[in-house]
């Protein structure tokens, strides 16, 4: 009789460095155009697949993060280019919109004043 082996028949650290072998030996079987898809795959569920408040914030944060120093500018391209999307943004949005561009001034005037101050040293 063929017995077969299954994971339960393997302690969870055995199991733990099969499945890392396994990591290993996929990625390195995989192309370069591969690999990108793979990774375009799992990003996409991600961050688009979010579901509630949390995972949304955690999205966020992510993409903010990334951007770093172009984010607010990312967030203004995607606000542009919208077309006739206008009512399909909830007041939620509007406003948090609306105050990211109030921040946005607020910096930047006190960006010119920090400038000045800084620059009678």
């Amino acid at each position: 009789m063929n017995e077969e082996i299954n994971y339960k028949d393997l302690t969870k650290n055995e199991l733990d460095n099969l499945k890392d072998i396994y990591v290993v030996s996929r990625i390195n079987s995989m192309s370069e155009h591969d690999l990108r898809l793979f990774v375009k795959e799992v990003l996409e569920v991600q961050i688009k697949g979010t579901v509630g408040n949390e995972e949304e914030k955690e999205a966020w944060d992510e993409m903010k993060n990334h951007f770093d120093l172009d984010f607010l500018l990312k967030v203004k391209e995607v606000k542009k280019n919208k077309g006739g999307q206008e009512d399909a943004i909830s007041p939620e949005e509007k406003e948090f919109l609306r105050r990211i561009e109030l921040l946005e001034k607020q910096k930047e005037s006190q960006g010119s004043s920090n400038n000045d101050m800084w620059g009678d040293e």
